[in-house]
């Protein structure tokens, strides 16, 4: 009810017979959202911040594939998963305390990353956009998107390379990981020089 309200898109019940394939997405996401905002905020209230590296990698990427469902399915350019935290409080406050009494925390916490990661997205998926047309309008008929470009994104733009790929998915493509793997290792040759 809260995503509806802050996004003005319905939810409708899996029992509703016929619904459009739109509709169907919105459902989707709107569940991956609200599941997803549990996970992410029970793990904070508990001490596990978001970060690049073991248990706080997981969270980020948690939160992350919520934020990329509610811009790309429900068209939110703005951080409102934080939002939900004030009704996951208020709903499971009685059997998990910590979630009411860090409600202020965890919201601040992932008020910031879906801020951090929104930018990140916004600029992503439009050079995705563009790589992926330049790309497609060649008619490879492999069908594979070429790891350089995966590695630009993830190097130039932030892009995680997860993403490139759950994006390349969507429109049919595969990603060369190969390719992407080798730009890694040539960076990190860099790097240490």
């Amino acid at each position: 009810e809260k995503v509806e309200q802050i996004t003005g898109l319905k939810y409708t019940s899996n029992e509703v017979k016929n619904i459009s394939e739109e509709q169907n997405k919105t459902n989707i996401a709107i569940r991956v959202i609200v599941d997803h905002v549990r996970a992410v905020a029970f793990a904070i209230a508990d001490g596990q911040l978001p970060s690049n590296t073991g248990a706080g990698y997981v969270i980020r990427r948690i939160l992350r594939r919520a934020i990329r469902y509610g811009y790309s399915f429900l068209n939110t350019t703005e951080p409102f998963i934080n939002q939900l935290v004030e009704v996951l409080a208020n709903q499971m406050g009685e059997f998990f305390p910590e979630i009411k009494k860090q409600q202020s925390f965890v919201t601040n916490v992932i008020r910031e990353e879906e801020a951090s990661f929104l930018r990140t997205l916004g600029r992503g998926i439009n050079y995705f956009k563009l790589y992926s047309e330049q790309f497609l309008s060649k008619e490879n008929n492999d069908k594979v998107f070429p790891g350089f470009m995966a590695f630009e994104l993830y190097d130039t733009y932030g892009f995680p390379y997860d993403l490139t790929v759950l994006l390349a998915k969507e429109v049919g493509l595969s990603v060369d990981e190969a390719m992407f793997n080798e730009k890694m290792q040539e960076q990190k040759a860099r790097s240490r020089a």
